[in-house]
């Protein structure tokens, strides 16, 4: 064993974990889950189960960081481009039981108290550009295992909307900000258990915040003015598990499967609430329990050219089913009440193929497709909340070896979907680029 190629290892293990209290999270303003993790794998459809033969392993499946040779370190970056659309825009609608119960599942805040108002507002899309890393990771081989340690977000969500209408003499200003911010630091183990049988386990700690700002201002109407303002910050702790199979059933053959068990992570923090209209001015300590569905996957890699073609295909399911919204005021009042109930998702199929093709020994040509349906019921669906559709996606890429053991992977990809819910129509649109450096030593 190379006692000072280890302890470089060692020592990006340490660095990438570190990274785990600064790395900026991945975003998709159109749904919650991302593609995954890497550009090489993302460029394959996210088909990579059945293949994981890099440093994303740990987030794709554990077990395949065993069949690994000497030390690696990976950096992922990612920049998408989503652009949502609804022929409705956020709902302004009078108080009554009716109102309650739509509003529960699509989030909207904003209540028409005069019964003049307009019942929803006119601005109806939303674009977003963001620039961020996406992961880290790195791996470490030993005579019996394979260390790794992984920093990414597996899923995320931001909306930043507002509008103003007219609204007799005067008009009416709304604004509502929400992020969702999920960052997973995964530690893992791998070793093979018999000849080309790999296994692999792992813990993820869990990083969630959850910020969300309303507000609505009715001025010089000259018929019944008001301010409201809803103002939410929490953040958790928690751990899941990992745990994945990979199989190399001939050098032309393999297949993979992978587990994830999923958390409830205890969200802690401050909420306010005021309206003016009543004179409530509301201030609460809040625990906000947010539920990490469990995920599982198969996957197959096929070499029909070895050493020139692979071929690949996933099927993988979130088991959204288990969603739920738990938020408990310490002061519950008029406008901070307490509400526990099912959010009724359904559980989230994704169907991914995909391929890479060595052009020359150090260049190599990717591409692939995906499909992730919407876990979000129908009553759900909102720019308020989440304007989320069965998501077609397109992927390309390239890498090469720049240097001994430098590889650079990049990334394009399109994603599209449309949905009619609520009487109204919702569309996604979404361009991405991403970039990789992997160093293996």
């Amino acid at each position: 064993m190379d006692v000072r190629k280890t302890c470089h290892g060692l020592s990006a293990l340490l660095l990438v974990a570190g990274l785990s209290i600064s790395i900026a999270p991945g975003l998709d303003a159109g749904g919650y889950e991302f593609g995954g993790l890497g550009a090489r794998a993302t460029a394959m459809g996210g088909a990579y189960i059945g293949l994981a033969d890099d440093w994303t392993a740990s987030y794709w499946n554990p077990g395949g960081l065993a069949q690994l040779t000497g030390n690696g370190v990976g950096i992922d970056i990612l920049s998408p481009h989503p652009t949502v659309r609804g022929s409705n825009s956020f709902a302004n609608l009078p108080p009554s039981p009716q109102t309650y119960e739509e509003y529960k599942f699509t989030k909207d805040m904003f209540i028409n108290y005069s019964g003049m108002e307009p019942d929803q507002f006119n601005k109806t899309s939303t674009t977003y550009h963001f620039y961020q890393p996406q992961g880290a990771g790195c791996y470490i081989t030993l005579p019996e295992f394979t260390l790794g340690v992984a920093v990414y977000s597996p899923m995320g969500y931001y909306s930043d909307w507002n509008d103003t209408v007219p609204y007799g003499m005067g008009s009416i200003y709304a604004k509502n900000y929400q992020r969702l911010i999920i960052i997973e630091t995964q530690f893992t183990i791998s070793r093979e258990i018999i000849p080309n049988l790999y296994a692999g386990a792992g813990i993820a700690l869990l990083y969630d915040r959850i910020d969300r700002e309303s507000e609505k201002d009715v001025a010089d109407s000259g018929i019944l003015d008001y301010d409201y303002d809803f103002d939410m910050k929490n953040d958790g702790f928690g751990a899941e598990g990992t745990f994945g199979l990979l199989y190399k059933i001939s050098d032309m053959l393999s297949v993979g499967a992978v587990y994830r068990t999923g958390a409830t992570v205890k969200l802690t923090g401050k909420t306010t609430s005021s309206l003016t209209l009543i004179g409530a001015n509301e201030e609460s300590y809040d625990t906000y329990k947010f539920r990490h569905p469990p995920t599982w996957g198969v996957g197959v890699a096929v070499r029909p050219i070895l050493e020139k073609l692979i071929l690949t295909a996933d099927f993988q399911q979130t088991v959204w089913s288990t969603y739920w919204t738990n938020v408990q005021y310490d002061n519950p009042g008029t406008l901070l009440q307490s509400s526990s109930y099912d959010e009724d998702w359904n559980n989230s199929n994704r169907y991914r193929v995909g391929c890479e093709y060595m052009l020359k020994p150090k260049w190599a040509v990717r591409g692939g497709f995906f499909y992730d349906e919407s876990p979000l019921p129908a009553k759900a669906v909102s720019l308020a909340h989440i304007a989320d559709v069965d998501r077609k996606n397109i992927t390309l890429g390239t890498g090469f070896e720049v240097a001994q053991g430098l590889t650079v992977d990049a990334l394009g990809a399109v994603a599209w979907g449309d949905r009619h819910a609520r009487g109204a129509k919702f569309e996604q649109r979404i361009w991405a680029l991403g970039l990789d450096l992997t160093y293996v030593f």
